[in-house]
Formats: structure tokens, sequence, C-alpha cells
């Protein structure tokens, strides 16, 4: 399990267990219009995937989960993205548009990664009032359609078992 930042939850209150998966993200939902800000100062809007099927990753940049993600998501992204999938992740650390860059630099994602403010976190990842039991990193399944069919937080069972959790759910839409 890890949390948002240094063991702080998404939104940096008192680190809390999240009880129960569906008390946030509920799925299946239509997908936020949330623009991802790049690094390059343009903005990325995930309705430009529909067609594809797309994993968003919600990270942390000193999250050691969110960094073994990375290597997973990039497997992952190399084995499907013939078949119409994308992997896109965004950060919400403070000063992220500043140390992105390094970050990518380091960590050598096969995707695009940006960032987003904790307000667009919450409206993407529909966190609402729970925002502070959302642990990172948080994965959303989007089908072609651009629908969030599953979503799962950094501290659910999901990740003791990441690889062939997130390639079973990719596969699954790509089926569809």
């Amino acid at each position: 399990m890890q949390s948002f930042g240094r063991n702080q939850p998404l939104l940096g209150a008192a680190a809390v267990l999240f009880a129960a998966a569906a008390a946030f993200g509920v799925t299946p939902r239509p997908l936020a219009d949330v623009p991802i800000s790049m690094p390059s100062g343009k903005a990325l809007n995930l309705k430009q995937y529909r067609g594809k099927v797309v994993l968003m990753a919600v990270m942390s940049m000193d999250c050691q989960t969110c960094i073994k993600s990375i290597d997973i998501l990039n497997r992952i992204q190399l084995d499907f993205a013939p078949r119409g999938f994308q992997v896109v992740a965004a950060v919400g650390d403070p000063n992220a548009q500043y140390l992105l860059n390094t970050f990518v630099q380091q960590h050598r994602p096969r995707f695009q990664i940006g960032y987003l403010n904790q307000n667009q976190i919450i409206q993407l990842g529909d966190l609402g009032t729970n925002a502070q039991h959302a642990y990172v990193p948080i994965f959303m399944f989007i089908d072609r359609k651009g629908t969030v069919r599953q979503q799962v937080s950094g501290n659910e069972p999901f990740f003791k078992n990441e690889e062939a959790s997130t390639r079973q759910a990719v596969q699954d839409l790509l089926k569809q």
C-alpha cells in the first residue's frame, strides 16, 4: 500500500486506510473531461484515445509502488499497443510541472505522463468527499467508448499481483 507522497493519502490528510473500493470511483461511469497538463505546456485530452482501451494511472513521484508500476506499465504498453491499448499517466505532486521532466528522464516511461492538480484528480477519479482515503497509484481502466469500467486504488488487493491483475483487466477490455 502506498499513499500519495510520503506515507500520505492522495490529498495529504492523515493516513487512513481506505475501507471499501466502492466508496469512490463508482464504475461504470463516463470519463470526466479533464485535460492533463504535459511538460511541453500542451494539454492532453483522454477523449482523443476514444476507440482504444486506455489505462489512466494517477501517481506520485515519490511513491515507490508508483515507480515500480512504471516498469510494469511499460511492459504492458509494449505488449498490448498493437491491439489498441494505451497507457497515460499523471502525477499530482506539488510543483510537478517543474519536477516532471527529471522524473521522466530517471524512470523512462514508454507512455505519456503529465500532471494534474488535486481538484482535477478528484474530478477525473470521481473521488468526491472520499479523496483523503485514496492511495496511489490509482488505475482507471477505460473502454473503447470512453467509459471508466474499473478503478483501483494502491491499497487494494489488486496491487498484490499488479502485473497479472493489470494484464487481465486490459485483456478483458480488449475482448469487448
